[in-house]
């Protein structure tokens, strides 16, 4: 019997210690959470694949974005900050991409200023249906 609590005891202490040490990064964390300094830490290490959300086109050639045009997958707003997913690289406020400087990272838009003016991407809205 004492070689039973025994064990129970170190599989108590065991789950404990697993609990306590685990990996902050596998952890889930509401987006509303998301620490931009750590998207900036990771930035290297992420390979930002295609968009859950749009549907593959079979008619789309390589799936890289052509010169000049951007693909605003996502933005992270907080606190008056702002981070964008564009053409699948994180950037924030004064980055450059495509020649053009992002001047503006706000909660429904992107604003890049360049050559050419000034151009803005939204984010596309979700639709139920068709």
């Amino acid at each position: 019997m004492g070689n039973k609590v025994l064990k129970v005891a170190f599989a108590f202490i065991l789950a404990v210690w697993l609990l306590t040490n685990f990996p902050s990064f596998l952890r889930a964390q509401p987006l509303s959470e998301i620490n931009t300094q750590w998207l900036e830490r990771q930035e290297k290490a992420l390979q930002w694949g295609r968009d859950p959300f749009v549907l593959p086109n079979p008619s789309a050639g390589t799936g890289s974005e052509p010169e000049g045009e951007f693909h605003l997958s996502a933005i992270i707003y907080r606190s008056g900050r702002g981070v964008a997913i564009i053409n699948n690289k994180i950037l924030r406020k004064g980055d450059m991409i495509e020649g053009r400087q992002i001047t503006e990272i706000l909660e429904d838009r992107v604003v890049l200023q360049g050559p050419a003016g000034e151009k803005e991407l939204r984010v596309n809205k979700f639709v139920l249906g068709h």
